[in-house]
């Protein structure tokens, strides 16, 4: 198994059933991206990622998933309340100036005139578009707009610069 970083990507939430069935709630901005993942993984009680196949993903009012191997509700029992993770490989590519949140959390920002103002410490959805929260000797909330309220983005040098207008 790969030593790359994993992505939380959902939470299972109860049995579905008895034959090993279980009802996940997913953190993915679509659900039905979970049709083409084929295994993720699972942190154990030894803190260790063990890899889960898919056996089969059902899509109706919720996400219920069954993995191999597992037939019962008991063999199950350990994963209710966990996390389901993917791997980096596993995530769609993005196209130029688009981000996954998780790039953006703890990048450093800074105004147009090279100010530090804070860290991303969160990313908040509310429909239209999402909002940085930034901590600094306050917090704020940048709404994320690139092109207009965000300037520039660098994973590499690890900072956002926005715009000055949304900072006064």
């Amino acid at each position: 198994m790969s030593d790359s970083k994993k992505i939380l990507i959902a939470k299972i939430q109860a049995h579905q059933g008895l034959k090993g069935w279980l009802k996940i709630y997913s953190y993915s901005e679509t659900p039905e991206k979970f049709s083409k993942y084929s295994y993720f993984f699972i942190s154990n009680e030894e803190n260790n990622y063990i890899q889960l196949k898919v056996e089969k993903i059902i899509f109706d009012k919720n996400i219920k998933i069954k993995f191999e191997n597992y037939n019962s509700r008991e063999e199950l029992e350990k994963y209710i309340g966990k996390y389901l993770y993917i791997e980096n490989d596993q995530l769609d590519e993005l196209e130029v100036n688009q981000f996954y949140w998780e790039e953006l959390i703890g990048l450093e920002v800074y105004l147009e005139n090279d100010d530090k103002i804070g860290v991303v410490s969160d990313i908040i959805e509310t429909g239209s578009n999402d909002v940085l929260v930034i901590q600094g000797n306050k917090e704020y909330l940048i709404p994320y707009l690139y092109g207009e309220s965000i300037k520039k983005i660098s994973l590499k040098d690890k900072k956002i610069i926005i715009n000055n207008i949304y900072y006064e």
